[in-house]
Order: structure tokens, then sequence, then C-alpha cells
């Protein structure tokens, strides 16, 4: 079961391929997982996998984040779901409620918007990446209106590109990162895109 059931406070209106859409924070479940804007107290678990190397060996090439980074990436999320409705968001057990990685999605700088996932090492290989993804490509397509959605992954992560595989993704190009987004290094990344109409 996919069930978005937005908050009751309203946090503006985005625009998205030239229509006006309702940014309602969204919350997504599935048979395990809860997909939600993050918490003040589901910090130590992004801290968790942000520090650990092999967590980071296909977001940073194996660096760690430090606080301000940490920081910086709850600011940018929260500015996207005043902007948007939609973040890279808390995955968590539906039955223990523990956070377990992240899922969403974020404009780019080009107006497209990227789809993201990144689960906790211990949970690998039980499907839940592209479980938790499946939310948001339905309501890029139905409720936000878009005619394509896109990822980037780093070109040795085997495991993301069979995740954007299951999704239909196709390999467009292989570009640097930062044509993305500004801020990102300049590495090579592989681009995939979900055309939705």
């Amino acid at each position: 079961m996919l069930a978005a059931m937005p908050s009751m406070e309203t946090m503006g209106m985005a625009e998205t391929d030239g229509a006006m859409r309702d940014a309602t924070p969204f919350l997504f479940e599935t048979e395990r997982l809860r997909i939600r804007p993050w918490r003040p107290e589901d910090r130590p678990a992004l801290e968790q996998m942000a520090r650990d190397p092999e967590m980071m060996r296909h977001v940073t090439a194996g660096r760690t984040w430090s606080d301000a980074q940490l920081d910086e990436f709850f600011e940018r999320q929260e500015r996207h779901l005043t902007n948007h409705g939609i973040c890279f968001g808390a995955v968590e057990l539906t039955g223990t409620g523990e956070v377990i990685g992240l899922a969403g999605m974020q404009p780019h700088d080009d107006g497209r918007f990227e789809l993201g996932w990144w689960i906790w090492k211990t949970y690998w290989g039980r499907g839940y990446a592209t479980e938790a993804i499946r939310p948001f490509v339905a309501h890029a397509r139905d409720s936000m209106g878009l005619k394509l959605v896109v990822a980037i992954i780093d070109p040795p992560n085997a495991a993301s590109k069979r995740v954007a595989a299951k999704l239909g993704m196709r390999h467009d190009c292989t570009k640097s990162a930062r044509e993305t987004i500004a801020q990102r290094d300049d590495v090579p990344v592989d681009y995939f895109v979900l055309r939705l109409r």
C-alpha cells in the first residue's frame, strides 16, 4: 500500500513544469516503511551513516561529513520541504520506528527533480531502497505533474544502478555532479532519467 498523507499545514505552492502544485509536506507508507520529513531526534541516525567511510564510499568517495555538513544537509532539506513539499526524508521501519536511511526528491539547479536513496548497510540487500523510492515516483507523476525525474549515481555503485533499473530509469549520460547542483564536487556521475509522461 502506498499512502500519501499530508500534514494539516500547507507550506505553500511550488511551480513544476509550468503548473502550480500544492507543496504540502509528505508522508508515505509502504508495507514495511514510512518515509517522512526529518525530525530533530533523527540526527543520530544520519550522523551514523555520514560518519561511516563505507557508507560514504559512493557519496563523497569515503570522506565523512562534519557537523557543519550535517547541519547544511538538514537546512537544505528543510528549504526543499518549504518550497516544494518534498525532500530527501527519513526512512523508518514501520514496526520499530528505527530510522534506517533516507529517500526522496530534491531539485537540481536546472529545475529537474532528483530521486535519491541511501540505506544503512545493515539493511542492504532487502529491497528497502526500491520500496522507499517508489512512492516518490508516483508522487512526482500524479501529484507534482512532472514529466521526468532523474538520479545521479556514482559509476561504480552497482547496487544503486539496480534500483534505478527496477524503477525503469535509463542511463542518459555521464557528467560532472557539479552540473546538477553547483555545490557538488566536480566528479563524474552517471545520470539516469525516468520519463513519467
